[in-house]
């Protein structure tokens, strides 16, 4: 196996230990959160300002490979358009989790109205790159992950899938969007780094169907899994429920899939009503 994931297209391996790198990385998060209760993505730590930046770098380092510029139809192999919105929703968790360590504002700052909008604002960009991205390569209207190739699979068990996959993704950007902030920022930092992982993983479970290690299938099977893992924290934290986060979450979720509402429309609508919510609250507990 390490012959076919070595090879001469990256001389000196930079690619290739880094994904192994944050690889453990990943997995030695997870442990901890499973075991503890929390990833110890702490503001104080050099690790945990290290860890964005050393996952996009890994994203950015496969431009040392030549991709094709279009998918192909038979087998699960990254391509330019892929490729490009691995980088762009990597950058998306690892600059939200860089731009909350540099201004460290919690849920109580008087500035936190001003640190949602500039999340909103962070998001918006991305997905504007990647709307670019997918305009430019795009062949048929296809997505870039719902419809990936699949093999031997009914096609209701497909357009299921679709679903969850498209539901994932939704709730993945309201995470980003409202995640909590407390002093120590466990919650949403653990949120974005947690997203990065389905993106990374799908990248290198790509490599190993090229490699013909694993099927087409078995990269559907996990990629599934893996997008439910940023929902760890969401059970970890199950004692604090915020029925207006669940609200516009399923909100979302059906003006989006179901009567197709534009993205940009409802990432915004959530975030202002989110904020009005939030405000008259705040301003009720202090009148009481």
């Amino acid at each position: 196996m390490s012959q076919l994931l070595f090879t001469h297209h990256d001389n000196y391996n930079l690619h290739k230990i880094l994904g192994f790198l944050c690889l453990f990385h990943y997995f030695i998060r997870f442990y901890w959160l499973i075991m503890y209760g929390t990833m110890y993505l702490q503001y104080n730590s050099i690790y945990t300002w290290a860890t964005p930046i050393c996952h996009l770098f890994l994203s950015l380092s496969s431009f040392i490979f030549h991709v094709p510029k279009t998918r192909f139809d038979s087998k699960i192999i990254i391509w330019k358009e892929l490729q490009l919105h691995n980088i762009i929703f990597t950058s998306r968790s690892a600059i939200l989790m860089l731009y909350w360590l540099i201004f460290n504002i919690t849920d109580n700052n008087k500035y936190y109205n001003l640190h949602i909008i500039a999340r909103l604002i962070i998001v918006i960009a991305h997905h504007y790159v990647a709307d670019i991205i997918t305009n430019k390569y795009s062949i048929n209207y296809k997505t870039t992950t719902r419809d990936i190739n699949w093999e031997n699979i009914s096609d209701i068990a497909k357009k299921y899938m679709k679903k969850y996959y498209a539901i994932c993704q939704i709730l993945a950007i309201n995470t980003l969007l409202l995640s909590e902030s407390d002093e120590t920022g466990t919650v949403f930092l653990d949120s974005a780094f947690l997203i990065m992982f389905p993106i990374q993983l799908s990248a290198f479970l790509m490599t190993l169907v090229r490699k013909n290690i694993i099927s087409n299938i078995l990269w559907h099977v996990f990629y599934s899994i893996s997008l439910s893992t940023p929902y760890f924290i969401t059970l970890n934290n199950a004692n604090v429920i915020n029925y207006t986060k669940i609200i516009l979450s399923i909100l979302f979720i059906i003006l989006r899939l179901k009567f197709n509402i534009n993205k940009y429309l409802l990432m915004i609508s959530t975030v202002f009503i989110y904020l009005y919510t939030v405000n008259k609250n705040y301003y009720n507990l202090l009148l009481n």
